[in-house]
Parts: C-alpha cells; sequence; structure tokens
C-alpha cells in the first residue's frame, strides 16, 4: 500500500504493528489527502479522520517547498467544512502516533535528561512540532508531557523475582479469566479508565500475545500489568497500563511488577522492551526499570 510506505518513510520513531497501521490508513471514513510528483508517485499525504489529523508528512527530499503547508490547510478546511471548531494532531477514534514527534519535553522545565530517564533515538528532531507551532498549534496537554520509552533487554538484570514469585509477601502471577472480578475491583479503585483494557478474556489464555500479570496479597488483587510479546513488531515486547489499589502503594509493588514483566519479555526471547503512549510522572517508575524516553510527542491542538 504504497500510503503505508510512506507511513514507514516518515515516522521511523514510531513503533506501531503494522496489521494496525493498515487497519487505520484503510479506514474507509479517512479523508486522503495526496501531493504526487511528476512521476506520479506518492511524496506527501494527510489522512484526516473527524477532527484528526491521523498523519501529515512530506517526503524529506520535497520539503521545505509549501507542500505541507498546503496540505494542513486542505485538511483544516475540511474539518471546519464537517462542522468542527477544532483540530488536533495524533489521537482520536485511535492513533497512528500519539500526537507530533519531537526531541524535546513540550511542557517540562526540569530536564528529564538530568533524571537519567532520557535516551533519544538518533535523527529525531523538534522540526515537526515547530512546524505546527508556527501555524497557531498549541499543546493540549497542559503541564503533562507526553511520550514513549525504550529498554535493550540486552541491559535487563533484576533483583525483584520472577513471575510466580512472592516478594515481601506479595505474589506476582499471571491471572486467568477467573481473576477477572478481582482484577476490575483493583483498577476501578487504582485508575479506572484502565479497567476496560483488562476485561477481554484473550489476555488471560495468551491467544493475541497479550498476558496479565497480577499482585497479589493473599487473595486481594493489589496490583495489574498487562506484558504484550510481538504485538507491536517481531523482537519487540511492552508492559503498561500498571494500577496499584490506594491501600497498597510505597510498596514497590508497581515496580516489582515492571521488573518482573520485562524480565518475562527477555525471558521470552525479545530483544526490545517499550512503553507507548506514557505521561509525566511515570517517567520514574518505568526509569527505576530501566526504562529510558526515546520519543516526545506534542499534542498539538488548534482552534479553527
Amino acid at each position: 500500500m504504497e500510503l503505508f510506505e510512506l507511513y514507514k518513510r516518515n515516522f521511523p520513531f514510531v513503533v506501531r504493528e503494522e496489521r494496525k497501521v493498515l487497519e487505520i490508513l484503510g479506514d474507509p471514513e479517512n479523508r486522503i489527502l495526496e501531493k504526487r510528483n511528476t512521476d506520479d508517485a506518492l511524496i506527501g499525504a494527510c489522512v484526516v479522520h473527524k477532527n484528526t489529523v491521523y498523519m501529515l508528512c512530506v517526503d524529506r527530499e520535497y520539503r521545505g517547498r509549501g507542500i505541507g503547508s498546503e496540505l494542513l490547510r486542505q485538511a483544516e478546511k475540511t474539518v471546519r467544512e464537517a462542522g468542527y471548531t477544532d483540530i488536533s494532531v495524533g489521537a482520536g477514534d485511535t492513533y497512528l502516533a500519539p500526537g507530533v514527534p519531537t526531541s524535546c519535553p513540550v511542557c517540562t522545565d526540569e530536564a528529564y535528561d538530568e533524571r537519567g530517564v532520557e535516551r533519544l533515538y538518533d535523527g529525531l528532531t523538534d522540526d515537526a512540532a515547530e512546524f505546527f507551532r508556527k501555524r497557531g498549534y498549541v499543546h493540549s496537554w497542559g503541564d503533562c508531557d507526553c511520550f514513549d520509552m525504550r529498554f535493550p533487554l540486552t541491559e535487563f538484570a533484576s533483583d525483584a523475582g520472577r513471575v510466580g514469585d512472592t516478594v515481601d509477601g506479595i505474589t506476582y502471577r499471571f491471572a486467568s479469566a477467573e481473576d477477572i472480578p478481582e482484577i476490575k475491583k483493583c483498577t476501578d479503585d487504582a485508575h479506572e479508565k484502565f479497567t476496560k483494557y483488562y476485561l477481554d478474556e484473550r489476555k488471560y489464555d495468551g491467544s493475541n500475545g497479550e498476558r496479565v500479570l497480577i499482585a497479589l496479597d493473599g487473595t486481594t488483587v493489589c496490583g495489574t500489568l498487562i506484558i504484550c510479546t510481538e504485538t507491536e513488531g517481531k523482537g519487540i515486547g511492552s508492559v503498561g497500563c500498571t494500577t496499584v489499589r490506594h491501600s497498597h502503594r510505597g510498596r514497590h509493588i508497581a515496580v516489582n511488577m515492571v521488573k518482573i514483566g520485562t524480565g518475562f519479555l527477555k525471558e521470552s526471547g525479545l530483544t526490545d522492551a517499550y512503553l507507548g503512549y506514557t505521561y509525566t510522572g511515570l517517567e520514574k517508575m518505568y526509569g527505576y526499570s530501566g526504562y529510558k524516553i526515546c520519543t516526545y510527542y506534542m499534542m498539538a491542538q488548534k482552534n479553527l
């Protein structure tokens, strides 16, 4: 698919599984705005879904000619004519990238690299975010940054134990579908917005590459973590949607779950661990386990 090849050329710093990208790009509700060269090759495009720009890019050799600006003007016109009063870039009903990839924290005064949690991709710049800022877009997440984190698993070593171990009175094991009611109690207490991600029974039999790790204090589920193996690409694993009951916080349960989950990824023969679409504050917890920020995102939005 020509549009997919354009995406791959222009978003090298975004980790997204190929099947999902193709599904998003092929959504019949999308409005595709194109720019082609004299040989009719696709060299720039903007994908608009409702009032969200899922993708706007121009091949490097054609940049600086006003192509991106024209595609964005067309996108804004399309969104305005559809009756919307604002437009966002990145995440809408779904996303290819959460926002505009950039090399800089967007709103945090304290440098993340001084906290030892930054390892940016080589070649990542602030050019794309600056493009949108010049055209009236602002970061919509207030004083909160958005970023991805990564961890080469060859560097992983942990003293937190393994799946099935009991550490400081807390047992860490994989959940089964029978645990869902207790898991829901935990996630509702800890972070109710995450509960929906734990209700799919396929996460409990491993059939879709996902597993749920739980922390148990006796029979009480006090922590949860979703672990994915190669759902975002070959050799890549991820952890995320970490929750801990309010009554059990301050006992290193979240950090232990992340370490045990990351150890499982390494034992599974994967080469890299990845954490996508996260936010200010969580870099500390994941940083304790060795994850470092690799891409920042400007959550760009503009009133029309």
